[in-house]
């Protein structure tokens, strides 16, 4: 693992360099929804300096002390929190475009971008390409004159695809454009887009931060001054701050993320060489899975695997459904990253691939998130599944 600033990552997330009242090792909460000035002068310096709180809707020490350990692990200048992933990426987005404004967005992407990019931006006249960010001259081919984001994945969503990210970040700079990547599926862990280039990196950090499947938050990491733009902006006027507690929860998350990551990564490696060799299984996508054919672009990008996989398998959507019904230890659940195991299929929510170009190989596609259990437990169960066990 690379060395993230001064300390490895998991001395990173130990050590939060923050103000201590008695010595306690965890943070408080501070739930107060305001923060009051014992005169005239002391709040006009304040405001004057941003040298302190006054609304939590705008700041408060508990996100605070998040915000500098998100802003640490992804090596960026400043962070800020969210009260969802996609408050993240709406408000990331939103300070970005105007009216007129084009953006070429990576294609396979999650879905709650999909819809925002569009279905609701376009009502404002901004207008969005969905291109294939592997090749880079299809890329180049989509930007306009009036282009002014490239918006992508670390990993991309449900197939697990990488792309070059250099290549990416050369061509952004060559037309001036801002770059924005989804880093949740990757994680700080395994790749930090800052030091690649990226301008702007956002997540989902109800995933492998929180870790627990008990808390919902978003978190978006960029230059200071980004960053100071998008709270004078659209957090004031938007409403999508992140609460005290579950900033509180996302913290205690992260305290054991390194370690979570590297466990779910080491057991999701050993599911996919076990699927690579299932006959009902017809394709793998875990790009750092060797015969993966982007096994070796994975492996001059990534630092190591994550826990999420996904598999496409023949017999349709009953072989499927069969399958998913004998699996004991993996939950049917729709989101991923935290301690337990979990398995979803797009066949299963009626509708959800009628947008899809690649709708059919998205109907045979089957996405596991590999939790905290052990490691042969989940192989055993998922031989069971396919009746050979």
């Amino acid at each position: 693992m690379r060395q993230n600033n001064r300390f490895n990552l998991q001395t990173a997330v130990t050590h939060d360099e923050r103000d201590s009242f008695y010595g306690e090792v965890v943070p408080p909460v501070f739930m107060s929804t305001l923060f009051t000035y014992r005169n005239f002068d002391d709040f006009q310096r304040m405001q004057r300096d941003q040298s302190g709180y006054y609304y939590s809707r705008m700041g408060n020490p508990t996100l605070q002390v998040l915000e500098t350990q998100l802003a640490r692990l992804e090596n960026g200048e400043a962070a800020k929190v969210f009260a969802s992933g996609m408050a993240a990426v709406s408000v990331a987005l939103l300070h970005l475009l105007k009216q007129g404004d084009h953006v070429v967005c990576q294609y396979p992407i999650y879905g709650g971008t999909h819809k925002l990019l569009r279905q609701y931006l376009p009502k404002f006249g901004v207008s969005v390409d969905f291109i294939d960010f592997k090749d880079v001259e299809e890329v180049r081919a989509a930007i306009r004159p009036n282009t002014k984001v490239l918006m992508c994945e670390s990993i991309s969503t449900f197939l697990m695809e990488v792309f070059d990210v250099a290549a990416i970040v050369g061509l952004a700079k060559e037309f001036g454009l801002y770059t924005v990547m989804d880093n949740t599926c990757a994680t700080p862990a395994n790749f930090r887009p800052l030091d690649w280039g990226i301008d702007i990196v956002v997540h989902s950090a109800s995933k492998y931060f929180g870790g627990h499947s008990d808390v919902i938050a978003g978190a978006v990491i960029a230059s200071k001054k980004f960053i100071e733009g998008m709270i004078d902006l659209e957090l004031s006027l938007l409403g999508s701050a992140l609460g005290p507690f579950e900033a509180w929860l996302v913290g205690r998350g992260l305290r054991t993320f390194p370690l979570r990551i590297r466990e779910q990564g080491r057991s999701a490696l050993e599911i996919a060489k076990l699927l690579a060799d299932t006959p009902r299984v017809t394709a793998v996508h875990y790009p750092l899975l060797p015969g993966h054919p982007q096994f070796e672009l994975a492996s001059r990008q990534l630092d190591g695997p994550s826990g999420l996989l996904s598999f496409e398998m023949e017999g349709g959507t009953e072989a499927i459904a069969g399958m998913i019904d004998r699996l004991r230890l993996f939950q049917i659940g729709v989101s991923w990253g935290g301690f337990e195991s979990l398995v979803y299929a797009p066949c299963m929510s009626p509708g959800a691939d009628a947008d899809t170009p690649s709708g059919k190989r998205m109907r045979s596609l089957v996405r596991l998130s590999v939790g905290l259990e052990n490691t042969d437990d989940l192989l055993n169960d998922l031989q069971q599944a396919f009746g050979e066990g």
